[in-house]
Formats: structure tokens, sequence, C-alpha cells
């Protein structure tokens, strides 16, 4: 074993031991603080696990293998490019057991640059800690991999400047082609500069989740208002009226969308529209937390959070407020991220097929660049995964039907 190899392996089994360590204390809080911990835990882990098992021998290249045989590198460099031209067999015979002895495989990357093909797609998402993102990414992976295609990950951070550095980014790299989830600063003029900046790598683009319509791109997304309009349905068959709703940035496509069918699902089935239960947050943990003092004096039966993040503040405020879930409030989310399912109380939630949206934008991105085909618009059906989170109308000094 390589001296870095041994060194790897030990440090590998002293992050897996200091690993276990931090997860088990985690384990001991309660589920809510739990979430806030591993979601980054889990991103660092997968980042570290591939950097601890890295193998740090540096690759052989043409020079190497053209020192091995005392030839010349563009002798090597045509033999096993399948172009030798007048070079003897003994020469080629040589340079293919030496290259296959010394373990040499070309360079795909600068194969690609002289080819403008690099096999390599670019993906920009929000936020990596967020499970939902991950899951994506998972789908996208394994498509591409089938098709021996690589993965170039580009972060935002949610900043639309992070954003359009990312796009830059992915352009100076040449990728094939370009997947994005744009970040919820992404509005109006900020929108049009990113689309722009997309339209002029002269690239195949996906867009998941897209806020708005683009023009020009494949997108790949749910029915966000017929999503949000069967979580109403839901909530008002359990005998929930005064039904709150904490969504995200208003201005954005798919926060609009599921509001929308928040909106039109208690109008038309006879509720009680209160525009003082709508609470704006921005799809993170605080903002959920931050609501319940806002609604909780407005006597909501049910809240419904326009995605799992707030949800799982919302719980652990209304919580602290020593409000149980759901014996006197009923929350529901939106996603269905892995940890709804794991939480204290298991979350109620819209499900989002994440796995199958990257997988899906994989397939879209691919036919494009095989195929030269037109840009498709993708919708997938959303689902709603009943947990314990949510029950039926508990009656006043009674026990819930």
């Amino acid at each position: 074993m390589h001296r870095f190899s041994y060194v790897t392996a030990r440090n590998f089994n002293a992050f897996s031991s200091a690993l276990d360590g931090m997860i088990a204390h985690t384990l001991r809080m309660s589920s809510l603080r739990r979430i806030n911990i591993l979601l980054p835990l889990f991103a660092m882990t997968n980042c570290c696990v591939r950097i601890l098992t890295k193998d740090w021998k540096m690759a052989t290249t043409l020079k190497d293998v053209a020192k091995a045989t005392g030839l010349s590198t563009t002798t090597v460099s045509l033999v096993l490019n399948g172009k030798p031209h007048r070079i003897s067999e003994e020469k080629c015979k040589l340079v293919e057991d030496t290259a296959k002895k010394m373990d040499y495989h070309p360079n795909k990357f600068a194969v690609g640059l002289v080819k403008n093909i690099t096999k390599t797609i670019g993906l920009i998402i929000p936020d990596i800690t967020n499970v939902f993102f991950s899951e994506i990414v998972k789908g996208l992976e394994d498509k591409l991999h089938e098709n021996e295609y690589n993965l170039m990950l580009g972060n935002s951070n949610d900043k639309h400047r992070l954003e359009l550095s990312s796009v830059n980014m992915m352009n100076t790299q040449m990728v094939d082609g370009l997947v994005m989830i744009m970040s919820s600063e992404t509005l109006g003029e900020k929108e049009r500069q990113t689309l722009s900046a997309l339209r002029k790598m002269n690239r195949p683009v996906v867009l998941i989740d897209c806020f708005n319509e683009p023009g020009g791109f494949s997108t790949v997304s749910i029915d966000n208002y017929k999503a949000s309009y069967m979580a109403v349905e839901y909530l008002l068959s359990l005998g929930h009226h005064r039904i709150a709703c904490i969504c995200g940035p208003l201005g954005l496509k798919t926060n609009d969308d599921r509001l929308r069918g928040y909106t039109t699902a208690l109008e038309q089935h006879g509720a009680s529209y209160d525009p003082a239960l709508i609470v704006e947050g921005d799809f993170r943990y605080r903002s959920g937390y931050a609501s319940i003092p806002v609604l909780l004096p407005k006597a909501p039966t049910a809240i419904l959070c326009l995605n799992d993040m707030m949800a799982y503040g919302a719980i652990n405020a209304l919580k602290d407020q020593g409000v149980e879930v759901p014996d006197d409030i009923s929350v529901m989310g939106f996603d269905d991220i892995f940890f709804s399912q794991i939480i204290a109380v298991p979350l109620t939630s819209i499900r989002q097929p994440a796995y199958t949206m990257g997988n899906k934008a994989g397939d879209l991105i691919l036919q494009e660049i095989s195929r030269h085909t037109k840009p498709r618009r993708v919708i997938l059906d959303p689902t709603i995964e009943i947990r314990k989170s949510t029950q039926k109308l508990r009656e006043a000094g009674g026990k819930p039907e």
C-alpha cells in the first residue's frame, strides 16, 4: 500500500469514529434540533469521505510512458490514439504493454477540449445542505453515470450573485450542458440576468423546479398549484377550516403557484379565507419558527407550510410554546424530504419526487446533447404522505374524531 493510502485509511478510521460519536451525541437531542445539526453534518460527511478515500497517487501521463519506453511523446501519442502510421509493430507493442503496466488512462477532459465534448454536465443548486436538493443531485448523477458522463456541482448558497458566478464558471469549464435550480433571490431583473447568462452559454439547459416561465429551456417540476390544493383538501377533510399557511418569498412562481392553490381550495370549498393567516417565510427553518408567535394569537387549527424545513421550525416553535402537534394543532409540510419520516412526530407532507426530478433532468439534457431535441416541459404529479403530524379536528373538550 502506498504511504498516502496508509495515511488516508488511518485518517478515515479516525474520522469514522469521530463521526459515530457526533451522531450518537446528536441522537440524544430533541428530534428537531437534530435536523439542524445532521443536515450539514451529512453534507460534510459526503465531502470528507470522498476526500479521505481518494487515491492520492498521481495519474500516469503520456510523458511518463514515453520516458519509460525511451520513445518520443509524439510516437507514444500516435500509438495510444490508434494512429501508428509507420511505427513498427515492435514499438507499438512496447508502448501498449508499458501503458498497461503503468495503468495509463487518457485524460478524458483534455481529449474533450480538443473535440469540444467534455462528457461533463454542470449542476447549480441553491443549498447543498438541503436534503431535497441532495436527492435531486443523486437522481441526476445516477442518470449521468449510466451514460458515462461526469457531474460538476456548484452551490449558489441561495444567492443570485453566486448563482451568476457559478453559471460563468460552468461556461469556462466548457460543460456540455447545465442543469439548474435558481436561487430564491432570482426575481425580476435578477432573473432576466440569469436567463441571459444561460442563453449566452449556447449549450443545452434544463431548469428544475423553475420559478418563472423560461424561454427556450427544458423544465422539470411538479404541479405546485395542484399540490397545495390537494393539501388544503386533505386538511379540510379532517374538519379544519382555520388553516394557516407559512409560505416562501412572494414573487417566486413556485411559491406563488402553491399559495394560489391554497387560497383557491379554501374559497372553492366554502372555507373562510383570512389573509391574516398567511405568513411569508423564506423556505428556511428559522422563518418557520418565527412565524408561530405571529400565527398562534389568530387561533388556526392547522398550518400548511410550503416546504418541510419551515414545518420543522414551526413544530419546534409550537413545542416551545407548549402546543402539542397534532393534539392541539395539525402541521403539514411540502417536499417530503427524508427527515420528515424520522422526526419525533413524523410529518405529513406533499411529496415531490426529488430523485425522479433529477433523473428526468438528466434524461432531457442528454437527449438535447445527443439528439438535438427541442426543449420540453415535464410536469410530475405530487402525492400526499400521511403521517402523525395531522389528525381530525378535536371537538371542544373532547378527543379527536
